[in-house]
């Protein structure tokens, strides 16, 4: 069983984008496009915190998600469409084997969600987004993303001359929580559904059952 599960595993990380093709068998999560959509995923390029890619090497370019987070951010596809606004994603669905990446990176629990206990995004349940407007030019908000100052928070309050900075970050929360989404304190780009933990974390690679004779 043990070198069925490893030639499994060899044929996926050589195979590149073979890995994104079957999580949505192998999770149950939904692929998640439309032209409200703007796919930006900072994990899938050197522009994060980490100042590495670790999506690379298990082909993820995509955005997958729960199935209640897919339903409830197509219900928010017309609102958008209808401000003139697009939504940008910047992280949703994290295998926990790029959980484990990150950690060997960076294991520090400040930073990055020990695989043991695994993060939100291994489950499906939390998704990382911003705003553009139709041009897909970015709105400002007051940090950038995965930014770990006071002022990413969602109570941090704005110097006059950069308010709508916060009228943006105000603004994306008031459309996030409309769909029923909660947001996280500290982080105006991180939305959850609000038992997120209540969900399984979930991994790509599934070990075949042993051969009973």
């Amino acid at each position: 069983m043990k070198k069925t599960v490893l030639l499994f595993l060899i044929t996926l990380l050589t195979c590149g984008y073979a890995f994104a093709d079957k999580i949505e068998t192998a999770t149950g999560l939904k692929k998640l496009e439309g032209e409200r959509f703007i796919t930006d995923m900072k994990y899938n390029s050197e522009d994060n915190f980490l100042k590495k890619n670790v999506y690379k090497d298990f082909g993820i370019d995509s955005v997958y998600v729960h199935k209640e987070v897919y339903d409830k951010l197509k219900a928010l596809e017309p609102v958008l469409k209808e401000k003139k606004l697009k939504l940008v994603i910047f992280d949703a669905y994290r295998p926990l084997e790029v959980q484990k990446a990150m950690w060997e990176i960076l294991p520090d629990g400040r930073y990055v969600a020990n695989p043991k206990t695994g993060s939100l995004h291994n489950r499906g349940t939390a998704i990382d987004v911003a705003l553009a407007y139709e041009d897909g030019k970015y709105l400002e908000f007051p940090t950038e993303f995965d930014s770990f100052e006071a002022k990413a928070a969602h109570t941090y309050v704005c110097a006059p001359e950069e308010r709508y900075k916060c009228e943006n970050r105000d603004l994306l929360k008031s459309l996030m929580e409309s769909t029923g989404l909660t947001a996280l304190r500290t982080e105006w780009w991180h939305y959850q559904l609000p038992n997120a933990k209540q969900y399984p974390i979930l991994s790509v690679y599934k070990e075949e059952p042993a051969n009973e004779k």
